[in-house]
C-alpha cells in the first residue's frame, strides 16, 4: 500500500511536470508566432500597383540594328515614295527585332525571310525610320545602375549584323549592311546614358534594383462597326491585336523581364477642334508652356514651312492621298534633317529643328508621368488580353508601402 502510494505520487509528479512544460512551451511558441506575425506585418506592409506590370526573368534586351539605305539603288514599286523624297538625302533606318530573330540564322527565299534551322520560328521586326525610332524612345526609360563608378544602362543594347534585304523578291534586289558605330552613336545620343560602357555579363546583386521602363497609355476609337483600340508608347500609337499579330510590337519580347515595368498612364484623348489633347492640357495646367505650344503644334501644325512644298509637290504627282501627304511630307523634312545631323556627328546641336516634344522637353514629359502615376488609373479589360498578356507581362508588381 505504501510502495502503491509511492507510485502514484512519483507519477502525479511526473505528470505536473510535463503539464508545466507543455504550458511553458505551448506559452513560449505563442510568442514567437505572435513576435513573428507583428515582425512579418511589419515588413509586408505592401501595396499592389495595379497600373504597373513585369514579366520575364532575364535582364532585359533591345535587339536592334541600323542601317543606311539609298533608296535611289532601289528598283521595286513598293519603294517609289522613299525613291522621289530620299534619293537625293540621307536616310537612317532603325530596325527593332524580336528576340527570337535576333538569336536566330536566317536567310532570304522566295520573297520571305525563314530560318536557316529545322524546326525553329521566330516572330518579325518593325522597321522604322530614325525620326520614327526617335517618336518612339521617350516612351522607355532603360534605367541604370552603379558599375565600377559609373552608370550603365540596364536594358542591354544587342546591336545586331544581319544584312537587310529591301528588296527579297528580287535575287539581285537592294541590300544593306549594319552599321554598328551608328548604332552605337544613336543609342548614346537619344539616351546619354549608353555613352557609359554597358556591361552585358554582371553580378544580379549589382542591378536588382534598377528597372528598365516602358510608360503606355491607350486609346479607344469609337465606330459604328466596332471600337478601335491602340496603345500609345512615347509619341507613337499602335493598334492593338494588330500591332502584335503582324510584329510591329515583336521587339517588347525582349524587354520581359522582371526587372522591367510596364506602367501604365491611363486613357489619353485629343480634340483636334480645340487643338488640344490630355498632354498638352497638362503641360499648360503645370507651367511648361513652351513644351505645351511646341506639342500643339506638333500635334495640330497650322504652318507650313517652305522646306515642305517641293516634298508635297512630289506626293501630289504621285497621287499620295491628300489627306495624308502633310503629315508624310513633315515627317520626311524631320528624317532628312535627323539623318543628316547623325551621320555628321552634330545631333545634339541641332535638336531644335527635328527633335519631337517630349525629347526637347524631357523634364515637361516626366513631370507628366509622375502626375499620372499618382493617380493610378486601372486599365481597360482589353489591355490586359490583347497587349499585356501575348507579350508576357502578366505580373502585377509589388512594393512596399510608406509606413
Amino acid at each position: 500500500m505504501i510502495d502503491d502510494l509511492i507510485s502514484e505520487e512519483e507519477h502525479g509528479t511526473i505528470f505536473e511536470s510535463f503539464s508545466d512544460v507543455a504550458l511553458c512551451t505551448l506559452a513560449v511558441a505563442l510568442l514567437l508566432v505572435t513576435l513573428l506575425a507583428i515582425n512579418i506585418t511589419q515588413n509586408l506592409t505592401v501595396q499592389i500597383n495595379r497600373n504597373t506590370f513585369s514579366g520575364g526573368v532575364m535582364r532585359p534586351s533591345l535587339h536592334l540594328e541600323c542601317t543606311t539605305p539609298d533608296f535611289g539603288a532601289t528598283t521595286a514599286d513598293e519603294f517609289t515614295v522613299e525613291r522621289a523624297l530620299f534619293s537625293d538625302a540621307a536616310y537612317v533606318a532603325v530596325h527593332l527585332f524580336s528576340p527570337s530573330l535576333a538569336l536566330i540564322a536566317t536567310d532570304v527565299r522566295d520573297g520571305g525571310t525563314v530560318a536557316l534551322g529545322e524546326n525553329e520560328t521566330f516572330a518579325q521586326q518593325q522597321d522604322l525610320s530614325l525620326y520614327q525610332f526617335m517618336l518612339l524612345a521617350p516612351g522607355i526609360d532603360p534605367g541604370s545602375f552603379e558599375a565600377d563608378g559609373q552608370k550603365t544602362a540596364l536594358l542591354l543594347p544587342s546591336i545586331l549584323d544581319k544584312q537587310m534585304v529591301y528588296e527579297p523578291k528580287s535575287a539581285d534586289g537592294y541590300r544593306a549592311n549594319a552599321d554598328r558605330r551608328l548604332t552605337k552613336q544613336m543609342l548614346s545620343e537619344l539616351w546619354p546614358v549608353y555613352g557609359n560602357p554597358t556591361y552585358p555579363m554582371r553580378r544580379p546583386e549589382e542591378y536588382s534594383q534598377a528597372r528598365t521602363r516602358l510608360f503606355v497609355e491607350s486609346v479607344v476609337v469609337e465606330h459604328a462597326e466596332g471600337d478601335e483600340h491602340y496603345i500609345v508608347i512615347g509619341h507613337s500609337a499602335y493598334q492593338l491585336p494588330d500591332a502584335l499579330d503582324d510584329g510591329s510590337l515583336a521587339w517588347l519580347g525582349g524587354l520581359s523581364s522582371g526587372l522591367t515595368e510596364i506602367i501604365y498612364l491611363g486613357e489619353t484623348w485629343s480634340n483636334p477642334e480645340t487643338r488640344s489633347n490630355k498632354r498638352i492640357e497638362f503641360f499648360e495646367q503645370a507651367g511648361f508652356t513652351d513644351c505645351a505650344d511646341a506639342y500643339r503644334e506638333h500635334a495640330f501644325p497650322t504652318r507650313i514651312p517652305q522646306e515642305m512644298e517641293s516634298a508635297l509637290t512630289i506626293l501630289a504627282r504621285l497621287g499620295y492621298p491628300i489627306d495624308q501627304a502633310e503629315g508624310r511630307a513633315r515627317n520626311a523634312i524631320a528624317q532628312r534633317k535627323a539623318s543628316a545631323a547623325l551621320l555628321a556627328g552634330n545631333f545634339a546641336d541641332n535638336a531644335g529643328g527635328f527633335h519631337p516634344p517630349l525629347l526637347v522637353y524631357p523634364e515637361a514629359w516626366e513631370a507628366y508621368i509622375e502626375n499620372a502615376q499618382q493617380k493610378k488609373a486601372d486599365p481597360p479589360p482589353w489591355f490586359y488580353h490583347e497587349f499585356l498578356d501575348r507579350l508576357g507581362f502578366d505580373r502585377i508588381t509589388i512594393e512596399r508601402a510608406a509606413p
